[in-house]
């Protein structure tokens, strides 16, 4: 009688385990959905309050990094313009863009666009940006810089650049996102996709160190 409970026991007790693990399981499961959901909670309110600096002081350099409309290069060049740096570097331009179109879309006169704008074609992404940014204020000797992209672009750009630019400070110029004419009060789920995705990458960048990928490619400059 004794020898046939005891063979019952190894089965229950495996079983009493599983249920254990599959328990703590699910606990860490449900806890790690959680902070995920409550971080992203944070992350659109932060990016949705971000605003440009009120009294923008005088930088060394501009960075503007390209989106899919024109209006970070609109802010950049009103920058230039408006004597706030003494260079701007247009990040991650399309090969097929030719200077004289960028100088056309940024209203810049041909004098100021030759001597004081800097076009990258070679970053494909942000950590590109980042280390052609960080090559850029190098050999330009800066150390203090504005950085301008879109809200939602802003925390994991700023982080990249960071990473590699110790010594130079950054400002922060985010340039908020155009809402569709016929996107909901909340944004729509084209845009719930969009910042999921940035949250997604936004995570990525803090898993691994940012700023880690070979420095690589040479900066164009519109003055040769």
């Amino acid at each position: 009688m004794n020898s046939a409970k005891k063979s019952l026991n190894p089965p229950a007790n495996k079983a009493r385990v599983r249920a254990a693990l599959f328990n703590v399981c699910k606990f860490l499961f449900g806890f790690g959905t959680t902070m995920l959901i409550i971080g992203f909670a944070v992350f659109v309110v932060y990016i949705s309050t971000m605003k440009p600096p009120g009294q923008l002081p005088k930088v060394d350099g501009i960075v503007v990094l390209t989106g899919a409309d024109g209006s970070r290069l609109h802010v950049g060049a009103e920058l230039l313009k408006t004597g706030h740096g003494e260079r701007l570097l247009i990040s991650g331009v399309n090969p097929s863009i030719k200077p004289e179109q960028i100088q056309g879309l940024l209203a810049l006169d041909p004098a100021q666009f030759n001597c004081c704008v800097d076009l990258d074609y070679e970053a494909e992404n942000t950590y590109g940006n980042a280390q052609e940014t960080a090559r850029w204020a190098t050999v330009m000797g800066f150390e203090k810089i504005v950085l301008v992209t879109s809200a939602y672009h802003m925390p994991r750009a700023k982080m990249e650049i960071a990473s590699v630019m110790n010594n130079v400070e950054i400002i922060a110029y985010p340039v908020a996102a155009k809402a569709a004419a016929e996107a909901p009060w909340w944004g729509g789920w084209d845009k719930i996709r969009l910042l999921s995705r940035e949250y997604g990458k936004l995570l990525v960048s803090f898993a691994r160190e940012p700023g880690k990928r070979p420095i690589r490619h040479k900066l164009q400059t519109t003055n040769g």
